[in-house]
């Protein structure tokens, strides 16, 4: 089996799985899916300026997350390394 096809399979197997959750599973997954995603984030922080203390690298979390608020709220998406603007509005 080639990489590709396992990926395929792979992800038709957690997509099978993902249909036949309850609601509240789906919405515990994505509270825990959340939880891993700042977990990974502090951790290449952390990783990059290892000289940082918790509240530094907490701080710069933030500011991170407000940048892609912001970016997402001007609803500006990139393409290609192009950044567009959202033609819906």
């Amino acid at each position: 089996m080639t990489q590709n096809a396992m990926q395929h399979a792979v992800r038709q197997t957690k997509i099978e799985r993902a249909r036949r959750m309850t609601l509240d599973e789906r919405l515990a997954a994505g509270a825990q899916l959340y939880a891993q995603q700042c977990e990974l984030v502090a951790d290449l922080i952390a990783g990059l300026h290892p000289d940082w203390t918790t509240d530094q690298v907490r701080d710069e979390m933030k500011r991170r997350w407000k940048v892609a608020r912001e970016r997402d709220a001007k609803r500006l998406y990139r393409s290609g390394g192009v950044e567009m603007q959202d033609e819906r509005s």
